[in-house]
């Protein structure tokens, strides 16, 4: 071998050796951060153990030993609304996670939606279902008209969703769902209770939200003219008589219709859908482990948020509530399944979640016709 050949094979083997090295400790380090992952990914292990695993993978994204995060809040009433309040009590709760948070409340959704859209200032945004939808389907098609039908449905979806194997369907390379809370139901509103029947609205114009397709279906499924507007902007409407009804979230009632509207309306008490609330990620900002935490943590809280809803619900007055008919709410739950097929087939409902819902909607009524001859 001449002098030439051995100094080749020389730095070959050390290329060879130190390649080796670095595959080695790449290699050892994969495997750590999978052990870790799949620590904080398993709910069987105690709170504080995932957490700890937590903080190691998130060690390079810490400042000061804190994650550093900005949730943007939609609150009409602005940083003294019931929804902007309860983040802020969260953020002590965030600190055992490591994270420090620092909340930004929006008034109008639509400026909130495109925040998120844009990543500038919001690395979540806490906006509610409807609007969640461009985000993620799945998580969107919870508020599909008569999905659900009750909190308690709420809640038994909301333990399945916070199940890791959940996981793969609440996220994407670019936003991630972190948690739903309620917000309470949808209902119809009358604005002259000898006229609140679905056949009374037959023709007549009737306030439904932009954010929400399937709204605008179903009331034109009864033979009433959909007007389409923004949330608050449907509840003044309503108000000033300038429409027969709307198909509205009770919050919108909450936030801005109680003490300006007459007390000859009527809120029909069926549900046409559940109203939630959701967290918004961006992928980038909540990987896997961080993005289950609060998903759980959600969970954890979701009867206190739905305490402060039952709170707000005590102050519509009594009087305002109308008993529906039993025709009603058959024909009802009829239209709703005709929307919720339609939509599906357009491509706006997920499939999954339709499906989902019927389970839960069967597990609460086994009678159901539904549930021995599914159409979802």
């Amino acid at each position: 071998m001449n002098v030439r050949t051995l100094f080749a094979t020389l730095f070959g083997l050390l290329f060879l050796s130190s390649a080796t090295l670095t595959y080695a400790a790449d290699d050892l380090e994969s495997r750590r951060n999978a052990k870790l992952e799949a620590t904080v990914m398993n709910p069987n292990l105690p709170l504080e153990k995932r957490i700890r695993a937590l903080k190691k993978l998130q060690k390079d994204e810490m400042v000061n030993g804190r994650i550093l995060r900005t949730f943007c809040v939609w609150d009409p009433l602005g940083k003294t609304g019931p929804i902007s309040s309860t983040v802020e009590d969260q953020k002590l709760r965030s600190l055992h996670y490591g994270m420090d948070l620092t909340v930004i409340t929006y008034q109008d959704e639509s400026e909130l939606v495109e925040a998120l859209r844009s990543g500038e200032e919001c690395d979540a945004a806490l906006i509610r279902g409807v609007a969640a939808m461009e985000f993620n389907r799945f998580a969107g098609t919870i508020e599909s008209v008569g999905g659900l039908q009750s909190r308690q449905q709420v809640q038994l979806l909301m333990q399945v969703i916070a199940n890791p194997r959940m996981a793969q369907r609440l996220g994407d390379d670019n936003y991630v769902v972190l948690g739903l809370a309620t917000l309470g139901s949808s209902f119809r509103y009358s604005a002259d209770r000898s006229n609140r029947s679905l056949a009374s609205f037959k023709g007549k114009k009737i306030a439904t939200e932009s954010f929400d397709p399937g709204m605008a279906r179903l009331t034109e499924a009864f033979g009433a003219d959909a007007v389409v507007g923004d949330m608050m902007s449907n509840v003044q409407k309503y108000a000033d008589n300038e429409v027969a009804g709307m198909m509205s979230p009770i919050v919108a009632y909450l936030v801005m219709g109680s003490g300006q509207i007459s007390g000859d309306v009527a809120i029909i008490d069926t549900p046409v859908a559940q109203s939630t609330i959701q967290l918004i990620g961006r992928t980038e900002k909540f990987p896997p482990g961080l993005a289950q935490i609060l998903r759980e943590d959600f969970l954890f809280k979701f009867d206190n948020y739905a305490r402060r809803v039952d709170n707000e619900m005590a102050l519509v007055p009594e009087s305002f509530w109308a008993k529906d008919s039993a025709q009603d709410i058959a024909a009802l739950e009829k239209h709703s399944l005709d929307v919720r097929l339609k939509l599906r087939e357009e491509g706006y409902y997920d499939p999954a979640m339709l499906r989902l819902q019927r389970k839960i909607r069967c597990k609460f009524d086994p009678s159901r016709s539904e549930c021995s001859n599914p159409k979802e």
